[in-house]
């Protein structure tokens, strides 16, 4: 039985028969791959604990005919500050949904593998630092969720046209504009005002919206212009600094969040039911 080695994350676990686990695993050599865990849930299982939601861990798979086993489990990092906040705990379980829906078992990408777990490991010490006053009202946090959304859009082929109206190719001016789920990105002033009559009113009407400047700004400030693995990191890390720094109105980004997860959801035609969440956290009206 051949076998084979990586690390990866976990991003989904079912209950299967009456003591193992299924697993959806991000991992840093094969992309998504889904496999069978025997006996995981047993007291004294040897895979016990290691399988856990959010874990960053080091696991051996042997090949089956129909689905791989995972013969081996070791945790590298469980990411405890984060697990301790249930607030964080809701934004990490989100943006492992969004994973697991945006993408498809076998397809490669180191680039989702870092974006991933670089995002866990900032909200897990964004967590540790401010331990004794961190809320999920933390400006810092919800911008990290944002970014998380933009780039995973970008390297899953969603990514929003956000620099030209997506019905005349021109730049987008500052003024009116729509953010359209139908055609992939902005509808500039000028086409939303001439198609007023019919784009913008019956049943395009309920996917097509007005976006302000300042919220195109910000969501044109995380996107990956493209690059190897080498150049994304880079990104990654210019991205954190960026959010280090940047003082924005809170609303402007939780608008942005819930916008870009209807953009996910009219996209991959699934329900993000991980939004819910993160709405009863904040208080937030669909």
């Amino acid at each position: 039985m051949s076998t084979y080695k990586t690390e990866g994350i976990i991003i989904k676990r079912n209950n299967f028969l009456e003591a193992s686990l299924i697993l959806d695993i991000w991992t840093k050599d094969y992309g998504k791959v889904e496999a069978v865990a025997r006996s995981a849930r047993k007291i004294k299982g040897k895979l016990k604990g290691h399988l856990e939601l959010f874990l960053w861990t080091e696991l051996i798979f042997a090949k089956g005919k129909n689905i791989d086993t995972i013969t081996s489990s070791l945790t590298i990092e469980s990411f405890s500050n984060l697990r301790n906040n249930l607030e964080f705990s809701y934004g990490a379980y989100y943006i492992l949904e969004l994973v697991d829906k945006m993408t498809i078992e076998g397809h490669r990408d180191e680039r989702v593998f870092c974006l991933l777990l670089d995002s866990l490991k900032k909200i897990n010490n964004l967590n540790k630092i401010n331990s004794t006053k961190a809320t999920f009202r933390n400006v810092t946090f919800v911008e990290l969720i944002l970014f998380f959304q933009t780039n995973l859009l970008n390297l899953t082929g969603f990514s929003p046209e956000l620099n030209k109206c997506v019905l005349c190719e021109k730049p987008i001016k500052s003024g009116n504009n729509y953010f359209s789920f139908s055609m992939g990105g902005i509808v500039g002033g000028e086409c939303g005002l001439h198609s007023g009559s019919t784009a913008l009113k019956g049943q395009w009407s309920q996917r097509i919206m007005f976006i302000s400047d300042n919220a195109i700004k910000l969501l044109r400030l995380f996107q990956f212009r493209g690059g190897d693995l080498k150049k994304y990191n880079l990104h990654l890390n210019k991205c954190f600094e960026i959010i280090k720094k940047l003082k924005v109105d809170e609303k402007l980004v939780l608008d942005n969040i819930f916008l870009m997860n209807k953009f996910i959801e009219f996209n991959v035609e699934k329900k993000i039911k991980g939004v819910d969440f993160l709405r009863g956290v904040l208080g937030q009206k669909d």
